[in-house]
């Protein structure tokens, strides 16, 4: 039988069956390196963690205060030059404005006394506010009422101080009087001696109650600080050693600029520079701050990221640690998570524009395990469409 001859046109039709198959079944092969291509893409990003707020706020403390007289309201707005308090040396003695206390008291009886048979509907009106805003005063301190303490305080002293003005304009030529009024104005100069004013020195927010960390964290500190600190914090442990001479009197809080810091295990967020976020304290939310990201720590698999809120703080400034939730809308670049790759620790990928492919350093925004949100260190650097290797 005679065998039939194999042509080279059977070889060109072998040659391009086998490559057609290549072609199919190509996806479907791995060899040591495969592509994946950059797409765009979005994420939404929220998540719950534990948190430290840092205040703007200036602290006036003292170790030679022996009384504080308040005269600002708790948690108000002051102007610059606005008193605060007036602050009594320990050369202050309780006796002498006790024996103040004792002769305005005098004062008012013998008032009475002059003014027995004589009616006078001012001064009884003014008796009236003072008993009426010492009753209230009293219903609040035995929980019967609620209210604003520090203002009703200051609501009866401000009642008692215009009743000593009328009656000390409206005195009776009486030798008794007199002298006691003398000895009311001794006992004033003796008491000021030991007293000063303090003023805003600026604008703020003020507020008499400290917790010890306000000069610990402030923005100026924010550069040194650690995910040591900031575990400290929430552990409620304190940052250095504070002095047992000195007192905390009152601060005074820039309302509309401070921070919030976190910690996070940087495996599937990595927060970026400058990006915005919305934050929701537990137990305030009914609040929502805007929040940006101004500095971020990376310290072996933690990272510390710090938020700049120019929001007025409202009622955190009174708080110093909790749980907030950040949420925001994320977006960068998509690729396949496989495509990631790790650079004496930085994240990045393998730009596959020469053989072997570049390595181009990435932030990671999010990753859920089948594709990563990224975003170059360098603008441009990564565009849509670009081929990446799988290695």
């Amino acid at each position: 039988m005679r065998r039939k001859r194999v042509t080279g046109r059977f070889y060109i039709f072998l040659l391009a069956i086998l490559l057609i198959v290549f072609l199919i079944v190509r996806p479907h092969l791995r060899f040591g390196t495969r592509e994946a291509i950059i797409e765009p893409g979005s994420a939404s990003y929220s998540r719950s963690t534990d948190a430290v707020i840092i205040r703007d706020e200036d602290v006036f403390s003292s170790g030679t205060i022996a009384r504080v007289e308040y005269v600002a309201m708790e948690n108000t707005l002051l102007n610059e030059g606005d008193t605060i308090a007036y602050l009594y040396s320990t050369g202050y003695s309780e006796s002498e404005l006790e024996r103040l206390e004792e002769i305005r008291a005098n004062i008012q009886a013998y008032h009475k006394t002059i003014l027995n048979n004589i009616v006078d509907n001012d001064l009884n009106r003014l008796d009236r506010i003072v008993d009426m805003k010492a009753l209230e005063l009293k219903a609040l301190v035995t929980h019967q009422a609620q209210g604003n303490l520090l203002s009703l305080t200051r609501q009866l002293e401000t009642a008692m101080v215009n009743r000593q003005d009328y009656m000390r304009a409206n005195q009776r030529e009486d030798l008794n009087l007199n002298r006691l009024y003398q000895d009311e104005s001794t006992r004033m100069n003796s008491v000021v001696s030991w007293r000063t004013e303090a003023a805003a020195e600026e604008e703020g927010v003020i507020s008499f109650y400290t917790d010890g960390y306000e000069s610990a964290l402030t923005p100026e500190t924010l550069s040194a600080l650690t995910p040591a600190d900031i575990r400290a914090v929430l552990a409620g442990t304190p940052l250095g050693e504070a002095s047992s001479r000195v007192s905390d009197i009152y601060r005074l809080v820039d309302q509309d600029a401070w921070y919030v810091a976190i910690l996070t295990d940087g495996q599937s967020w990595n927060p970026v520079l400058d990006q915005e976020y919305y934050l929701q304290f537990e137990g305030f939310e009914d609040l929502v701050y805007t929040a940006k990201v101004t500095r971020v720590q990376k310290v072996d698999n933690e990272v510390l990221a710090v938020f700049l809120v120019e929001d007025p703080m409202g009622p955190m400034i009174y708080q110093r640690s909790g749980r907030v939730t950040l949420s925001s809308e994320l977006s960068g670049l998509s690729v396949l998570s496989e495509a990631l790759a790790d650079q004496n620790g930085q994240p990045g990928v393998w730009l596959f524009d020469v053989p072997g492919g570049t390595f181009v350093p990435v932030e990671v925004l999010s990753n859920d395990g089948s594709r990563a949100l990224i975003q170059p260190l360098t603008d441009g650097a990564l565009q849509v469409g670009d081929p990446v290797l799988i290695k």
